[in-house]
């Protein structure tokens, strides 16, 4: 959820061999969800609901100073987020960062500070229930070395039915043949930087032991591939969704004044409430970031 909704977290196990040589474990599981803040959210929330047929992870609610919903995409989730500053102006949807899966929170705490990288203090997000009594939704830790003016990365942790729920809604969207898109997966994410090799060695130390997959780029357990590329601004630039048929894709796109970029091998989303996110689609494992 949005860092108002959720500032993430990322556990590790830190173990000691006989010859008190510390090993460490991974800190992050997986990428769990992306942002998505936009001024129109209700109306972007129902499009990828109803239009698209995409799971719904959490229904669109109402969090004090912002609302939120979130969609599954199969390996991760999307949420859309308006908050009060999202709420006025033009029309605009923007990537707003993305929270990571950690191993056990009570773990990563210790190992992130093992490992010298800065993070903010466990969040707890707290909901009111009957008789006053609260209960702890989620738990976010700030990862500001990784972060930046435009991209929010933090830790998230809920609770031990996260897997479990995953599946559930894996399985929604495949028993629903991956909806009017035939949706898959989500292949990876391209992650612009102004100073890829500094950023890069940050998101090592956080993702030791795992190595990369390619320069710059790093496949984390079961969800998307995180890619950096050079830019001239610190950015999300967009997803790549495997879907099962690009052309079932494209006439559905067509049909629903939705297709942007239409080329042989991928498309984009196309639309008013698309408008500043770039989503590709590529057949699965056809296309690469």
């Amino acid at each position: 959820m949005l860092i108002l909704v959720a500032v993430g977290f990322c556990a590790t196990t830190t173990l000691w061999s006989g010859d008190n040589t510390r090993q460490s474990s991974h800190i992050v599981s997986q990428v769990d969800h992306v942002m998505i803040v936009s001024n129109r959210a209700k109306e972007l929330f129902a499009l990828l609901k109803e239009t698209l047929q995409l799971p719904v992870a959490w229904p669109m609610t109402s969090y004090g100073g912002f609302a939120s919903g979130g969609v599954a995409v199969g390996n991760m989730n999307l949420e859309v987020v308006e908050s009060a500053e999202s709420a006025a102006g033009a029309a605009s949807a923007r990537y707003a960062g993305f929270a990571l899966e950690p191993e056990p929170l009570r773990t990563s705490v210790p190992e992130l500070d093992a490992r010298g990288i800065r993070h903010g203090a466990p969040q707890p997000f707290r909901s009111r229930q009957l008789f006053g009594s609260t209960k702890t939704l989620w738990t976010t830790v700030a990862l500001p070395t990784v972060s930046s003016e435009n991209v929010e990365v933090f830790l998230c942790e809920y609770g031990p039915t996260l897997s479990a729920r995953r599946d559930q809604l894996r399985e929604q969207l495949q028993s629903r043949g991956g909806g009017p898109l035939s949706v898959q997966s989500v292949q990876g994410m391209v992650y612009g930087t102004r100073d890829s090799k500094q950023i890069e060695a940050q998101w090592q130390k956080i993702l030791n032991p795992l190595k990369p997959s390619s320069q710059g780029s790093w496949r984390i357990g079961s969800g998307p591939e995180l890619r950096m590329v050079q830019d001239d601004h610190d950015e999300i630039q967009g997803l790549v969704v495997n879907v099962k048929s690009l052309d079932q894709a494209r006439r559905f796109l067509k049909e629903q004044a939705l297709l942007g970029r239409n080329q042989s091998d991928s498309l984009t989303l196309g639309g008013s409430l698309l408008e500043g996110l770039n989503i590709s689609l590529v057949e699965q494992r056809s296309g690469g970031l």
